[in-house]
């Protein structure tokens, strides 16, 4: 949970007040609903996940826990995606709702006083009723890196360390199978109880850059350890367990035993999530996507 002093007690609750009366101004407040989206990143290694689980630390409740404290209200959140323990992000999207108007400048800063250190907001901004983090959203953008050098790294302790050099064109080359629509079942945790088994890949390529790997995955939606699963097929592969074809294979089969085993989740960033321009999010997102040969432009 977040920890305050004194001092930022007393402000947020200035803060609080504020907000009410400014909302009294509102000749309709009570029957108004303002939506507004956050694009938000952590560092997913001292959380159970991103979803709300009892008993648990999680990114959404340490997010509603300073939304309920500013706000004075119960609020619920959306998040466009799921994360899993351990898994970090860098442009997860959120939405939620209040019965009164903020003054986002000021909003943000005041989340940002007080949410650990391992959760930042990056953005808030009102947007259209119809906006839902979920299920407006067009794509997803993963990146998981690997530390392809023979020793470990300080500065890429989040990556997964394997030493043993893989072979960077044959990844590639299994990695060209899964564009466009398919069925994913082989990529699907057993433990799952979605029936959804199709997805729209429009990207899946890897870098190397001095010893460090890069695999960016973006589709319309992924299973539940779909991206892990992948990744952990793909390094079977970099490493000639398999040759390249076998991804194919392992694609066609709808089977999950035949696919590797799910990859550690330390690598694993949610880098950012699309939607259509009219609901004018992107601009903060495509930040990173022009630093990374604009994958996001491609996508859509």
């Amino acid at each position: 949970m977040f920890y305050m002093n004194n001092i930022e007690i007393q402000d947020i609750k200035n803060y609080h007040k504020s907000q009410n009366t400014r909302c009294e101004k509102f000749i309709s407040c009570a029957d108004s609903v303002f939506r507004y989206v956050l694009v938000i990143e952590y560092l997913g290694g001292s959380f159970a996940g991103s979803q709300v689980q009892p008993g648990q630390r999680t990114v959404q409740s340490e997010i509603e826990s300073v939304l309920n404290v500013l706000t004075g209200h119960d609020v619920k959140t959306v998040f466009a995606g799921r994360t899993d323990r351990g898994v970090h992000a860098k442009g997860q999207v959120v939405h939620f709702d209040l019965p009164f108007e903020i003054d986002t400048y000021k909003f943000i800063h005041s989340m940002n006083s007080v949410l650990p250190a391992d959760i930042s907001i990056i953005s808030i901004k009102q947007t259209e009723r119809d906006f839902h983090s979920q299920r407006s959203a067009q794509y997803r953008w993963y990146k998981y890196t690997i530390n392809n050098r023979q020793q470990r790294s300080s500065w890429f302790n989040n990556a997964l360390h394997i030493s043993q050099e893989l072979d960077i064109d044959n990844m590639n080359k299994a990695l060209s199978y899964l564009i466009g629509k398919h069925d994913f079942s082989s990529f699907k945790s057993s433990n799952s109880s979605n029936p959804a088994k199709e997805c729209i890949f429009h990207r899946a390529i890897c870098l190397k850059d001095a010893g460090i790997i890069y695999i960016d995955l973006i589709a319309d939606r992924f299973l539940y350890n779909m991206v892990r699963i992948i990744v952990g097929t793909v390094i079977c592969i970099g490493k000639g367990s398999f040759p390249p074809e076998y991804m194919l294979e392992v694609l066609e089969a709808k089977d999950r035993t035949k696919a590797g085993p799910t990859a550690r989740p330390e690598g694993l960033v949610l880098m950012s999530v699309g939607y259509n321009n009219k609901y004018k999010i992107n601009d903060e997102l495509n930040k990173e996507a022009i630093k990374n040969e604009n994958l996001l432009c491609k996508a859509s």
